[in-house]
């Protein structure tokens, strides 16, 4: 009996240690009252306003991806989004995501950034990037701020892509807040 006691005792003790209740645990809420967390993602192309918001965006379906989020693969990072006008991707090449800048380069070669409506645009030319600056990573959740200058491709091909004119497709007002980040 004595047994039982001290048993009952420790889990008592323990649990009161623990950062959230066990209920709210069990339902997937946040300690600190936060709740279902809301992520952004907002940008300007030639002047055309984009927006993707995900409710809840740490419990979202993956049919066969999420909305939007920041997964890691092997050595890097990749940051995607899918709205009604294509989908916006960037791949953070580190093993270890922080807080700083990191940045793509056209010389380094061809790299998708963003679909839209149906015209991919590249960082390709020489004189192309894409920057994106993470102000914030805190309890998994990513916000920042990105620009860049691409170039559109124009037609696909197994031998030679055709891209359109070097720099023509400028990226402005790049926001991301609260972006989920999976392992």
């Amino acid at each position: 009996m004595r047994f039982y006691v001290i048993a009952l005792i420790m889990v008592m003790l323990l649990s009161s240690c623990l950062k959230q209740s066990i209920p709210d645990a069990m339902l997937g809420k946040n300690s600190g009252g936060q709740g279902k967390v809301t992520a952004t993602l907002s940008y300007t192309i030639n002047g055309n306003a984009v927006s993707i918001s995900v409710n809840d965006a740490d419990n979202q379906i993956t049919n066969p991806y999420y909305t939007l989020g920041c997964s890691k693969y092997g050595g890097y990072y990749s940051l995607d989004g899918i709205s009604n006008s294509g989908e916006t991707a960037f791949s953070f090449y580190t093993d270890s995501l922080a807080v700083g800048n990191y940045k793509y380069l056209g010389a380094y070669g061809d790299m998708f950034f963003i679909d839209y409506y149906n015209t991919a645009e590249y960082a390709h030319a020489p004189s192309d990037s894409m920057s994106f600056n993470i102000t914030s990573y805190n309890n998994g959740h990513i916000s920042g701020n990105f620009s860049g200058v691409l170039t559109p491709l124009i037609t696909a091909s197994t031998i030679n892509n055709i891209f359109g004119d070097p720099g023509s497709v400028l990226i402005t007002n790049g926001s991301f807040t609260n972006v989920p980040v999976f392992y």
